[in-house]
């Protein structure tokens, strides 16, 4: 006996020296200790007035079959908004060629010094969602009022991403009026549907670059995604620039189920109803997750930021050999930690019936599905078949679903350099790779390059991200200021070797 529990003292001893080992030779946390200054040229009070501006004009995206008055408002929106554009960045407007996009986004290519080399793509959307009937009064600033109070602009749009959007062009700006070129060519796309899907936007653009550049790829391409964040993250007291290198699949699927129908007075077994049926089976759906892992992005994003963490949240992250389930479990637990571990899914329609005293003879659930890296539409929608178990549930897959996009090497020179922008930009951060779990509309020029980084350089506490699409949307004036720069250093930073 007491030869076992030596043997037992013993091993744990040695794994206890493998963790703490582990934790004690971790990299130290790489981010920038000092202050950052706003690049010469650059105003923090005229970005300010240009968002400002910028929303004021009401550049809604509509569905299809959205009343005439709405959509004829929006295009005279989009309209104003090229307008100011011209008239507010005279240096753009007079050094950069318009390409013609046949819809109301703007492609602007700016010449760089050797036409040769991959261009680099810069974007942001023009388009924002409207404001949920009933809230306006609920708005500190009217939301199309583009507010400049309490150190914020104020309005729809100031974070998803006419701010982008504002900080782009004043960097150019700026720069072209300082004399700088670009040593590769810079194309600025601003699509007006991304938020109905880009397919009238930014997906003919791709189409247009792939068709006329002849095969030519781009350098990188930046687009919206994740943000500077601001004590989001367990154990960790610097801010974390969160970059998308991936983003999930998307899929919906039908669930319809048949039965007799009749009146409600004599019904059949209650999972012989079309409502039974159906309801039985989405149960089934739910109490069959989808894998979890590290694996990809996810794996990235807890790595990059471990080494700064404080020691008891260091110790578990770097050993998760040991503590992974313990850690899967919690992140589990939170809709967004979820998100980042597995396909997810959710139901989100369900039509049955037309009155309360009939049976009725078919009910159809919906469920979208967002679909991680390691998974497929044709992987995802088989474990759903699986899970019902059920052959008399027609099963069928929605069109407009896309694959899981490919994931950016972060150890490749385009994502390094990108970092170290970022680094340069923003003090106390640290940059952290993850898996964008919405859709962005950088998607459609996966074709054209291998270095697609998602990232809105602007600065969000906890309170600030349900802001975006949400009441009072604000973003701060300094913080805009802030993105202005990062972009400023990115455009800068171009040189021929990355291709």
């Amino acid at each position: 006996m007491k030869r076992l529990v030596r043997l037992l003292l013993i091993v744990l001893l040695g794994v206890m020296v493998v963790v703490v080992g582990r934790t004690l030779l971790l990299p130290p946390a790489a981010y920038n200790n000092a202050p950052v200054s706003l690049p010469e040229g650059l105003d923090a009070q005229r970005a300010a007035e240009s968002l400002s501006a910028v929303i004021r004009l009401p550049t809604l995206s509509h569905q299809v079959g959205a009343p005439a008055s709405q959509l004829a408002a929006s295009d005279a929106a989009f309209a104003g908004l090229r307008d100011w554009l011209a008239q507010r960045y005279p240096q753009v407007t007079a050094n950069t060629e318009p390409l013609n996009t046949g819809s109301p986004s703007i492609l602007l290519r700016w010449p760089g010094k050797d036409s040769q080399l991959p261009a680099a793509l810069l974007m942001a959307h023009q388009d924002v969602v409207p404001v949920a009937p009933g809230t306006e009064a609920l708005w500190t600033h009217p939301p199309f009022s583009g507010a400049i109070a309490e150190g914020f602009v104020w309005g729809r749009g100031a974070i998803d991403s006419k701010g982008s959007m504002v900080a782009i062009l004043e960097a150019v700006e700026t720069l072209i009026a300082q004399g700088f070129q670009p040593q590769r060519d810079v194309l600025l796309a601003f699509g007006h549907d991304e938020e109905i899907g880009g397919h009238h936007g930014n997906r003919r653009i791709a189409a247009q670059l792939q068709e006329q550049e002849q095969g030519k790829r781009l350098a990188w391409v930046s687009d919206e995604g994740g943000f500077v964040v601001r004590g989001q993250i367990p154990g960790v007291s610097q801010d974390v620039a969160v970059v998308g290198i991936a983003e999930k699949g998307y899929v919906s699927l039908t669930l319809t189920a048949n039965a007799q129908g009749g009146h409600s007075s004599q019904p059949p077994a209650f999972d012989e109803t079309a409502i039974g049926r159906l309801s039985q089976a989405l149960q089934r759906v739910g109490d069959a997750p989808f894998q979890r892992g590290f694996d990809g992005p996810t794996g990235d994003l807890l790595a990059s930021f471990t080494p700064a963490q404080a020691f008891g949240y260091r110790l578990i992250f770097a050993n998760l050999w040991l503590f992974g389930p313990l850690v899967e479990q919690q992140l589990a637990a939170s809709p967004a930690g979820a998100a980042q571990l597995q396909t997810s899914l959710s139901p989100t329609l369900l039509r049955a019936g037309i009155k309360e005293n009939v049976l009725p003879p078919s009910a159809r659930a919906t469920l979208n599905l967002r679909i991680h890296p390691r998974d497929s539409i044709e992987r995802v929608t088989e474990h759903v078949r699986h899970a019902v178990a059920d052959e008399q549930i027609q099963i069928k897959v929605m069109p407009g679903g896309r694959e899981p996009s490919a994931v950016s090497d972060v150890r490749g020179e385009a994502y390094q350099q990108f970092a170290e922008v970022i680094h340069q930009s923003f003090s106390n951060t640290l940059v952290s790779p993850n898996l964008t779990v919405g859709g962005t509309d950088s998607r459609y020029y996966e074709p054209l390059t291998d270095n697609i980084f998602r990232f809105s350089p602007l600065l969000m506490a906890r309170e600030d991200l349900p802001r975006m699409h949400g009441t009072n949307e604000r973003v701060g004036v300094e913080t805009l200021a802030n993105a202005s720069g990062f972009y400023y250093r990115l455009l800068q930073g171009l040189n021929t070797s990355a291709n």
